[in-house]
């Protein structure tokens, strides 16, 4: 007759053996070697959205930064007005990118503001800025109505 310690060691031994014949869990093996490559997949999607996503808000950002130009919201000489409308498109692409830089200029009554942003500092998980360490430039035109 077995003891208690020897019935458990067998049953321990039968189920081990059958744990290592057993082939359920190939899936397993699989997926967790696919793993990394979906991970990062999921990472460039992600950093790529997020390029998209700040350059329409960029773009936006410029459009407004004109449109209250080209209506006379900036007051004082034509360089005082320039150079408060770069101050005021920088203010609100700093949350982008701390190191964006503006221009604006007025040529033939048509007011163009650029912008110029690191896509580093653009990109939250920083994968895709580290393959494409690039600037991303962004302007945008109106026509001035006063």
């Amino acid at each position: 007759m077995l003891k208690n310690s020897q019935v458990v060691r067998t049953e321990y031994a039968r189920s081990l053996k059958g744990y290592l014949r057993c082939e359920d869990g190939s899936a397993t093996i699989e997926f967790v070697l696919w793993l990394p490559i979906i991970v990062l997949v999921l990472l460039l999607i992600v950093d790529s959205s997020m390029l998209f996503m700040s350059r329409s808000h960029a773009i936006r950002v410029l459009q407004d930064t004109n449109r209250l130009y080209s209506v006379g919201q900036f007051t004082g000489t034509a360089a005082e007005r320039l150079t408060k409308a770069e101050s005021y498109a920088l203010s609100r692409l700093r949350g982008l990118s701390p190191s964006a830089t503006t221009t604006t200029t007025e040529t033939n009554r048509v007011v163009r503001t650029q912008a110029t942003m690191k896509t580093r500092e653009i990109a939250q998980i920083g994968f895709l800025g580290l393959m494409i360490d690039t600037t991303m430039v962004v302007a945008a035109e109106h026509r001035v109505e006063f």
